[in-house]
């Protein structure tokens, strides 16, 4: 049995986990505030690691791993991959985004006679266009569909190796 094999719902939980603990901390701790794409995209991880916990106990508890419960993987880590790319193709202008994404943020003017005037409706997230962060020349979208393709090369390999047994 090899390692990825062995190991598949701890790789899913840690990929999936560290891409949507670096989306909270750079959201609540550096304050980048995510688009409707992102939050889309962080839901198929929280998906991935709902079945790769799942896996997890069904193998620790029932000690038997269930082949076709890396399908599911995979499928999740697809759905993920493709979110993340159409994503990247709105940032490069590739493609139209979904219609909910168009708002970006709004200027406010300060006045000074009604200082909290429109602040309820001054923060916005920003337009799924808009990419706020970036590292190495990619931003977090870009980044997530290497992380998701990643998890799909994985989980097919896992399979892969069931299949062959």
């Amino acid at each position: 049995m090899s390692v990825v094999n062995k190991y598949i719902p701890e790789l899913a939980i840690i990929l999936s986990g560290v891409a949507l603990v670096s989306a909270w901390i750079l959201e609540y701790g550096f304050g980048y505030l995510p688009c409707t794409m992102c939050y889309w995209q962080r839901y198929a991880h929280m998906l991935v690691i709902f079945i790769a916990v799942l896996m997890f106990l069904m193998r620790r508890y029932k000690n038997y791993h269930i082949p076709f419960m890396n399908i599911f993987l995979i499928f999740a880590f697809v759905v993920s991959s493709i979110l993340a790319f159409w994503h990247t193709g709105v940032e490069f202008s590739w493609w139209d985004g979904p219609e909910t994404c168009s708002t970006g943020s709004q200027n406010y003017d300060f006045d000074i006679n009604n200082p909290l005037r429109g602040l309820d409706g001054m923060i916005r997230p920003p337009a799924c266009s808009e990419a706020v962060w970036h590292f190495l020349g990619l931003s977090m979208a870009a980044w997530n569909t290497l992380i998701s393709l990643t998890g799909v090369l994985m989980a097919t390999l896992a399979i892969r190796r069931d299949l062959e047994k």
